[in-house]
């Protein structure tokens, strides 16, 4: 459109390993990321599952480094969240989207994951964007 200028848009790296048949997890430790990030700076990357299991640290460094890198924590059992994988995770609220990961190994019930993450001690504000508000600002307001 002429006059406007339009963000470059949204890209989801996988950033976390894979147990499946022929998952190649050497690509998805996400410092590889951190290049594209800096080349990049208008396009909105999200990591994928946080780097799970083993990457966590690295993840939370990047997107705390990068204000166009998010953390999606998809497939990350809710009550390891906070105690094994983020125990700062608040800090970066305003990044993090929550994801299901349906049908995926692990993820049986949408709803009890929801349940066991609203039962988190995060705040009402932190726990509305990362279930809601932060999608809705990345996805919605672009379009």
């Amino acid at each position: 459109m002429q006059g406007q200028s339009r963000s470059p848009g949204e890209g989801m790296i996988h950033a976390g390993t894979s147990i499946f048949p022929g998952a190649r997890n050497v690509y998805v430790q996400p410092i590889l990321s951190d290049h594209v990030a800096v080349d990049y700076p208008d396009l909105v990357i999200i990591l994928a599952h946080g780097g799970r299991p083993l990457w966590m640290d690295e993840a939370f460094f990047l997107v705390r480094r990068h204000k166009n890198m998010y953390l999606d924590i998809s497939g990350i059992p809710p009550q390891k969240l906070l105690l094994e994988y983020f125990p700062r995770l608040e800090e970066i609220a305003d990044k993090v989207l929550f994801g299901t990961d349906w049908p995926g190994f692990g993820v049986r019930d949408v709803g009890k994951n929801i349940a066991k993450f609203r039962a988190l001690p995060l705040s009402q504000p932190a726990q509305h964007k990362i279930l809601y508000g932060n999608a809705a600002r990345l996805f919605l307001s672009s379009r």
